[in-house]
């Protein structure tokens, strides 16, 4: 600009210079030249002179004022490009501003992908400890340690969940001391518990002032804390803690990082879970297989043997691990391996497990294996080899006792039903069908007990089969009823066979003194093929009842007789027991104004009142010693054994109620049913106080007598707990009166009462 200033001033100054030049030369000559007068002359080169003036001044005027338009313009333009250059400038410093905001922002970038693949990083490092890791202690540590190190926590920690105490239990913990913290957690409680309750990250900011932190030297330490859940299938199974002794703040790439690493840390302690339950499943399962008395076989699509397990109890002649590799077509028979290799097919084919068995003979034994076919694989199998050699005979067994009767070893009802069922189907005729049944079983069963009972229906058993023949079948069709299916047998053959067992039970009675036996019998006959079978067998059961209903009485009549002879044969009857019982119960009765017509009743009283005492074993009724509580349970039975014995009897039923409570205490606390006072019959209470004074006066087998004073001071002292009060008086004036009668007079009086007792006998053998 200035360059070009100068330019145009010099310009402007040769212009003049040249103009001024020229008209002096000039303007002087032609002066000159045209006037000579000096006045003129000197006129003319003053007007000349002022004519230079106006002319160069007019001319400078002309190029200055050209020149300053051009310097103007030249302004102008410069000025526009000055302010375009400024807004260039201006538009430069925006771009550097917005640049240098570009910088900042990739630095920033730069940083958070730096953080971000810190974070990364760690996380990768933390998945491939915990994967590859399946203890919860070590690997957990070590994240947690990572974790605290990257986001500069200095307190870390992960709780589990014990489902059994419901509570939340520490497993991993850093940078506490162990006996500063609480090593459970209930929910609801502290950082860990607000978390496992409400399911969700907890971030506390001013731990120091939450006021449900957990109290105590490390927790008032604290100024940040979070807590992320673990969870597994939705649940709460865990949490994961950090804390700060600092305030922090957790920037989003932070935040991202522990919500991943909460969610690496739930599927690691999932598959963790899993691991250890697959391997209590897999120990479980090997120490069953460890167990199984099987042989298990592996084998291929062809046959080949490709492993094997030894059984514990099947043994194998050929040695199987000596084979494997080979085709079990080299050492098994061509029979079996046929049969395997034909269930190997169908196993592969359809999937499904195949079941056979085989049977061998071993050292002369028949032996039986199963074989099971599993598919384990796309072309191979399991064999699974099993000894049910027990099984089969067990089978059979069953098998057995399904038709069999147990006792007796007879067709059991089940069988019985069958049978029939196969006969009414055909039309075969005549068919013969007797019900049979043993008279007054249960009570020899209740009275002598159950193998007495067994023994008595064991000689039934051989007594009807003695009669049949061996076509006919036989069956116990309830507990004391048999029936017999008599194929071809008409009415008169088929009274002739209950003819004949009527004959054999007559003998056997008479060469068994023991228990009379007696059978009841009932027929009846299918003599159109029409005829239900059913109706048959109902015909010869209603039979047999009505026979039964006639024979019932003298039966059980003779059973008690023969009880009252095994009675009779214990030590302290033969002693007179009973005699001396009968008298002094009578003279007390008596005493107190009771009917004559109740005396006999009370004579059959004193006289079987111990009847059930038939069924107690010798060895605790004459045991010397006490009884221990077991033994004295079974004595206390004799009265409702007893009892039930009268009222199978006609001629006892009247005092069976007697005979049941003739144990009862006055104050209650006798048995069988603890009844007490006036509530227990006065013959029971009659025959209490003379019982105990007989047996106490009296020698037994198991202890000496004692004399009557004493015996009376006794029953003195059981007054109003095991006696009447009011019978105790009556009963020591008989018994006075009657020591006052003399050995004489009271062995008359036996006399009687033994004649009276005969007496009463032949009337009940006559009922």
């Amino acid at each position: 600009m200035v360059r070009r200033a100068s330019s145009i001033a010099f310009k402007i100054t040769m212009v003049y210079a040249v103009t001024s030049i020229l008209w002096i030369l000039l303007s002087d000559r032609v002066l000159h030249y045209f006037i000579s007068d000096p006045v003129s002359v000197i006129t003319i080169e003053i007007v000349k002179g002022w004519l230079f003036v106006g002319i160069t001044a007019v001319l400078l005027y002309r190029l200055i004022f050209q020149h300053m338009k051009i310097i103007v313009e030249s302004e102008q333009k410069l000025q526009e490009k000055h302010e375009e250059t400024m807004l260039a400038y201006e538009e430069l410093i925006a771009q550097e501003e917005e640049l240098k905001q570009q910088f900042d922002e990739i630095l920033n970038r730069e940083e958070q992908v730096s953080r971000r693949n810190e974070c990364l990083y760690a996380l990768h490092e933390a998945s491939l400890i915990l994967v590859q890791e399946y203890k919860v202690q070590d690997p957990f540590a070590i994240v947690v340690s990572k974790m605290m190190a990257l986001s500069g926590a200095q307190f870390g920690y992960i709780y589990l969940l014990d489902k059994n105490d419901m509570l939340m239990k520490s497993k991993v913990i850093d940078g506490f001391s162990v006996d500063e913290i609480k090593t459970s957690v209930k929910k609801g409680e502290g950082l860990i518990g607000q978390v496992w309750k409400n399911e969700e990250t907890l971030v506390i900011d001013h731990y120091h002032k939450w006021e449900d932190r957990l109290t105590g030297h490390p927790y008032n330490l604290l100024r940040t804390a979070i807590g992320l859940p673990l969870k597994a299938g939705g649940e709460v199974i865990g949490v994961f803690s950090m804390n700060y002794t600092e305030h922090h703040v957790f920037d989003k790439e932070e935040r991202l990082m522990l919500d991943s690493f909460a969610e690496l840390a739930s599927i690691a302690l999932v598959n963790l879970l899993l691991h250890e339950e697959l391997q209590t499943s897999q120990k479980r399962n090997q120490a069953l297989i460890d167990a199984l008395p099987d042989s298990i076989f592996q084998l291929d699509q062809h046959g080949t043997l490709l492993d094997y397990k030894k059984g514990k109890e099947l043994e194998w002649a050929i040695d199987m691990q000596g084979r494997i590799g080979e085709k079990i077509e080299t050492f098994l028979l061509p029979e079996y391996s046929s049969i395997l290799m034909d269930n190997i097919e169908k196993t592969l084919l359809t999937g499904v497990t195949q079941v056979f068995e085989y049977q061998q003979i071993e050292q002369g034994v028949l032996k039986y294996q199963e074989i099971r076919i599993l598919k384990s694989g796309i072309n191979e199998v399991i064999a699974i080899a099993r000894e049910i050699t027990t099984r089969k005979e067990l089978e059979c067994k069953l098998q057995y006792y399904a038709l069999h009767d147990k006792v007796t070893g007879l067709y059991n009802r089940s069988y019985f039903e069958e049978k029939i069922q196969q006969l009414s189907d055909s039309c075969q005729v005549p068919i013969g069908i007797i019900m049979c049944d043993i008279d007054g079983l249960k009570l020899v069963n209740d009275t002598f007990g159950h193998q007495a009972g067994d023994e008595l229906l064991m000689s039934a058993v051989k007594i009807i089969e003695s009669c049949l023949s061996a076509k006919d079948e036989i069956a116990r069709v309830g507990g004391d009823e048999f029936a017999i299916l008599l194929p071809n047998k008409d009415q008169i053959e088929v009274e002739n066979v209950c003819h004949k067992i009527r004959e054999c039970v007559s003998q056997f009675r008479k060469d068994n003194l023991k228990i009379p036996m007696s059978i009841s019998l009932g027929i009846g006959l299918r003599s159109q093929p029409e005829q239900s079978l059913y109706e048959v067998f109902k015909i010869a059961d209603d039979n047999m009842y009505r026979e039964k209903l006639h024979s019932s009485q003298s039966i059980r009549s003779s059973i008690v007789q023969t009880l009252a002879k095994a009675l009779e044969a214990r030590d302290f009857v033969t002693s007179g027991h009973a005699d001396r019982l009968q008298y002094l119960i009578v003279e007390l009765a008596m005493a107190i104004g009771l009917s004559d017509s109740r005396l006999s009743d009370l004579r059959l009283f004193g006289r079987f009142h111990d009847i059930g005492k038939v069924g107690i074993p010798d060895e605790i009724l004459f045991k010397p010693g006490r009884l221990t509580d077991s033994e004295f349970e079974i004595m206390k039975r004799h009265c409702e054994i007893g009892y039930r014995i009268a009222q199978s009897s006609g001629e006892l039923a009247p005092i069976a109620d007697w005979i049941l409570k003739h144990q009862e205490w006055w104050n209650g606390q006798g048995y069988p049913l603890g009844i007490k006072g006036e509530a227990i019959p006065l013959a029971c209470r009659i025959l209490s106080i003379v019982d105990a004074y007989d047996a106490m006066t009296n020698e037994r087998p198991y202890r000496d007598a004692i004399c009557h004073d004493d015996a009376i001071a006794e029953i003195e002292r059981c007054v109003g707990t095991q006696f009447d009060p009011n019978l105790v008086e009556i009963f020591k004036n008989i018994v006075a009166k009657t020591l006052d009668l003399g050995a004489e007079r009271h062995q008359v009086i036996m006399r009687e009462i033994a004649a009276t007792n005969h007496q009463l006998i032949d009337t009940t053998k006559e009922c």
